[in-house]
């Protein structure tokens, strides 16, 4: 037996109209504003929780886009999605996002809420299911040249990386040619990987591999794989200190001489510092040693110094300082020093 179709009454009729009525007068819902943010004056703002770190808060909005809130001027912060939370002294904890009273965070995982200090977090992060989503990372191009002296100069640099629970890792690649009247070309270049095991209190262990060239030193190709140990001395909201030491073996190529293998030791530090008010700058100091272990009296040191300011959102221009030093290049009469500077724009994402 065929079911008798029914048309709507009247009287269900009008309460559909009147419910589509409300939906239109209250406006679009967006799944977006799943997030809030109360600050010390009292605002709310509601968003999407992107991230923190540096001392920003990342809130992607309805009506004013993606928007940067200073951490310590947020009193109170509530989402739903799925964050690591690293604390100053290295602890880190899982969860979703709620309030807590006096001044705290609230971290809630399998019906479990646990506070921690708000001033104490230095890290939000995050934890998405996409690939694409959790890459970070920053391209920057540079060109310079001087007429009197027949110099021009061209560089490309990039960098991307990712953090999950257990690891942090990173790819890096950067090149500098030079060119002069009358002189032959000198270029720079160098791609290397990494990944940091992620240990508590603020340890990691290091496994990475390089490949460089330098024909300012004599130096056609020079590929290594690294291991070590480290720690971050400090995380604030404005400053990261981190050291590590460990062995490296490396293939050496000059570009006069027959290819040796090389087993060195290495010991590291890294500085950085950021300031979050306008224009934001990143200053970050990098230095390397690394003394032989079968080559008597060889010791090697490469010393970054980059400047990174934003001219507007997600674009920057800066400079890096860079000095490579071996006290016995690769090849006869090769020079011990490569000191230079780039200037560039880029591109941040």
């Amino acid at each position: 037996m065929c079911e008798q179709r029914r048309w709507p009454t009247s009287h269900s009729l009008g309460r559909a109209v009147l419910l589509l009525a409300l939906l239109v007068a209250a406006g679009p819902v967006d799944a977006a504003d799943t997030g809030q943010v109360v600050l010390k004056n009292g605002s709310r703002i509601l968003g999407e929780v992107k991230s923190m770190e540096t001392g920003k808060l990342e809130l992607s909005t309805i009506s004013m886009g993606t928007i940067y809130v200073e951490w310590d001027k947020v009193i109170e912060l509530t989402s739903p999605d799925y964050f690591e939370i690293e604390l100053s002294t290295g602890e880190r904890y899982y969860g979703t996002l709620n309030p807590a009273p006096g001044a705290m965070l609230g971290i809630t995982l399998s019906g479990h809420t646990e506070a921690v200090a708000m001033l104490s977090v230095v890290r939000l992060r995050r934890l998405r299911a996409s690939f694409w989503s959790r890459l970070d990372g920053s391209i920057n191009l540079g060109a310079s040249y001087t007429q009197s002296s027949g110099i021009g100069q061209g560089s490309l640099s990039a960098n991307v990386g990712a953090r999950r629970t257990k690891f942090e890792w990173s790819t890096d690649f950067a090149t500098t040619v030079t060119t002069q009247t009358d002189q032959p070309d000198q270029t720079r270049a160098s791609v290397s990987a990494g990944v940091n095991r992620l240990l508590p209190h603020r340890w990691f262990v290091i496994v990475s591999g390089k490949a460089e060239h330098n024909s300012e030193i004599g130096l056609k190709l020079r590929s290594s794989g690294a291991g070590g140990v480290g720690r971050y001395l400090r995380k604030s909201n404005r400053s990261m200190f981190s050291a590590g030491s460990g062995i490296s073996v490396n293939q050496e190529v000059p570009t006069d001489g027959e290819a040796t293998t090389n087993i060195e030791a290495f010991a590291g530090a890294k500085y950085s510092f950021f300031t979050y008010d306008s224009p934001k700058t990143t200053i970050m100091v990098t230095f390397v040693l690394y003394p032989s272990l079968n080559v008597g009296g060889r010791v090697r040191t490469q010393t970054d110094i980059t400047l990174n300011r934003e001219i507007f959102a997600d674009f920057t221009v800066g400079a890096t300082l860079y000095d490579t030093y071996d006290s016995k290049p690769a090849s006869e009469g090769a020079k011990k020093h490569d000191l230079g500077i780039t200037l560039s724009i880029g591109w941040v994402f």
